[in-house]
């Protein structure tokens, strides 16, 4: 492993601890509802974008070209996507959904391969196609063994998937990507706060509120910008593995550290899901590693 590869693995794990731990962030915002955190999220991820295109000298022209939603055909549906799991999620670390939301992300990668199928007509190996079907299989087991759809996980999982798969093909680059997207959402976010009529509530509630409100944009930008870097540094086979960090820490926070009820039944669906999380990185990685040999 190069130097290059090994800053990338470095920056990787970064990004993915800082999302795993990020519940620990937002849980610190109990005083702020979580429409008014998504709306502050938004603003200030915005703020942090333009800054961050700023201080790397962007240039100017194509920036503002590529900011304007209206010239990119892709920056509305991606926005409303990655606003709506933002809000999704805080509103799941708020309401004590931490390990529901953490089976979402580990679901994440198999939503994105059957998205795959669907949309791009991508086939399947056999490995791949099992990991699926355990990851369905889960999905019933837990539906059927607690009485109730495990919608909080699937449409975490399914509306990153979504937008991984638009970003997939829009033509702006991550931070770029970030800041269009946010821009979509930075005048509705705005009104939306001016119409809730809370804003100054949430910035006069406390000094350590109005600081971590303040924070929320670097808080979101940073771990997109360390996993930028990282996918440029190093093979998709490491990044692979390295993702299931995120939710890995999460799903430890919500039963250790939150509490979150966690029986056998939901260790049985769990287990199912893991199995195919098993097969699919293993198989991931099998291939990518006859693919480097090949071309040694």
């Amino acid at each position: 492993m190069n130097d290059q590869e090994i800053k990338g693995v470095w920056l990787g794990l970064s990004g993915y601890v800082l999302w795993g731990l990020s519940p620990i962030f937002w849980k610190a915002l109990k005083d702020v509802e979580a429409l008014d955190i998504l709306s502050w999220r938004v603003i200030c991820t915005f703020i942090f974008t333009i800054i961050c295109n700023g201080f790397l000298k962007v240039n100017r022209g194509r920036s503002k070209q590529n900011f304007s939603p209206s010239k990119n055909k892709y920056s509305l549906v991606a926005g409303l996507l990655i606003g709506f799991n933002w809000g999704m999620f805080v509103w799941a670390v708020e309401a004590n959904h931490v390990v529901d939301a953490s089976l979402g992300y580990f679901m994440n990668p198999l939503m994105n391969v059957f998205l795959g199928v669907v949309f791009l007509r991508e086939t399947l190996r056999k490995a791949q196609w099992a990991s699926v079907a355990l990851a369905g299989a889960g999905v019933i087991w837990l539906t059927f063994a607690l009485g109730s759809f495990p919608w909080i996980s699937l449409t975490l999982a399914t509306s990153f998937a979504f937008y991984g798969l638009i970003r997939k093909v829009a033509p702006a680059g991550p931070l770029n990507g970030l800041t269009i997207e946010t821009t979509t959402l930075v005048i509705p976010a705005i009104l939306f706060l001016l119409i809730r009529g809370n804003a100054p509530d949430n910035l006069t509630s406390s000094t350590g509120t109005t600081i971590l409100i303040l924070l929320s944009g670097v808080a979101t930008g940073i771990p997109l910008l360390f996993f930028a870097s990282s996918a440029r540094r190093v093979p998709l086979s490491i990044l692979g593995l390295l993702q299931y960090i995120t939710p890995t820490l999460q799903f430890l926070l919500g039963v250790f550290a939150y509490n979150e009820d966690f029986d056998n039944n939901r260790l049985v669906g769990y287990i199912i899901v893991w199995s195919g999380l098993c097969i699919f990185a293993f198989d991931s990685f099998r291939l990518n590693e006859n693919d480097k040999t090949l071309t040694d």
